[in-house]
């Protein structure tokens, strides 16, 4: 009986495959017999008219939006059936379900091909195609990072004057958590997180933070600069306590603004020990409560130390520095000791 029935569900999808190859055939048959007039009536048939907006929206955000639409008129090639399915044997391209993953698939496809490749909105059906780029350069001659500033780098014409917190969350960015009025997370000049970043700056996040101490590229503080977005590299390492210690107020002063987007490589780690300093030295005597600890917890199998270790490699510096103790050494300990406690939870 289990035999019967897959030789029937094979025999179904056998006859679909032939009927959608029988509809093929006939249509490539009216368009020879037609020629372009045959094919404009039978794209027409076939276009789903509420995708044209989303199209012409994608077309008009395009840097090279002119030349495409108006010069060399490559975008309107998108109203052809064959922007929908492949010329050779008239199955459907493969189709994404958001420009995002899209995107993903071009950079992919670009690495792997050695060709760019770019993403369009079909008017076939309600995914997305990726298609070899005929405007871009060959990928010898731009780099990923180059590609990357050029996609995302966009400024606003209106800027938002308060975060919206809804909106940032909806990017799904890993580890992402509302924090002192802005928000942490994984870093963003990650091409894993680069998908969030208009949004990002849709939401009202105006001010990045980046506290990476082996980060070389200047791809994260061009992107912000080409954005309109103010970039902040506060380097967070035991071997850099001078240099943390004479950013300090700057750091601060940034926290207090709010609308910030601060982060490590992995959103964890090197700004749990940022936040901390900024509330064992700076907040807490504000009344401001201290912050969640993310990285370091002891039911990930990871303890307090690193923290620690620059909290009394700052404590000492400015107690040197400055001839006397920034805060009795009771109040010291206290505050590491909540620190301790919130690690626990």
């Amino acid at each position: 009986m289990r035999q019967k029935w897959s030789c029937l569900a094979l025999a179904s999808i056998r006859i679909t495959e032939f009927t959608s190859l029988k509809r093929y055939i006939h249509e490539r048959r009216n368009i020879r017999k037609t020629g372009k007039m045959g094919l404009i009536l039978t794209s027409i048939k076939r276009i789903r008219p509420k995708n044209i907006g989303c199209w012409l929206t994608d077309q008009i955000s395009q840097p090279n939006r002119f030349r495409c639409l108006f010069l060399q008129r490559t975008a309107w090639g998108a109203f052809s059936i064959y922007s929908h399915i492949k010329r050779s044997n008239g199955k459907p391209k493969i189709a994404y379900s958001t420009k995002s993953k899209a995107e993903n698939a071009a950079v992919d496809m670009t690495k792997k091909y050695g060709k760019p490749f770019t993403v369009y909105k079909c008017l076939f059906c309600d995914g997305w195609h990726v298609s070899q780029d005929p405007h871009g350069l060959p990928v010898q001659e731009k780099s990923t990072e180059a590609m990357a500033l050029e996609k995302y780098a966009k400024k606003l014409t209106v800027q938002a004057m308060e975060l919206d917190v809804e909106k940032v969350l909806s990017t799904a960015i890993p580890d992402l958590a509302p924090v002192y009025g802005g928000f942490r997370g994984r870093s963003l000049s990650s091409t894993k997180q680069l998908h969030a970043w208009n949004t990002m700056m849709e939401a009202g996040i105006n001010q990045v933070i980046d506290l990476r101490a082996d980060y070389t590229s200047d791809f994260y503080s061009e992107l912000c600069r080409k954005s309109g977005i103010s970039y902040f590299h506060y380097s967070v390492s035991y071997e850099e306590v001078e240099q943390m210690a004479r950013l300090f107020p700057e750091f601060c002063r940034l926290i207090d603004n709010g609308r910030f987007y601060i982060a490590c490589a992995m959103g964890l780690h090197r700004t749990d020990i940022a936040l901390c300093t900024y509330w064992v030295f700076y907040a807490a005597d504000k009344g401001i409560a201290p912050p969640e600890i993310r990285g370091y917890r002891r039911v990930d199998g990871h303890n307090t130390g690193k923290i620690m270790r620059i909290l009394n490699a700052l404590y000492k510096y400015w107690t040197t520095q400055n001839g006397k103790e920034p805060m009795p050494i009771t109040v010291f300990r206290e505050r590491k000791e909540i620190i301790n406690e919130l690690s626990k939870n």
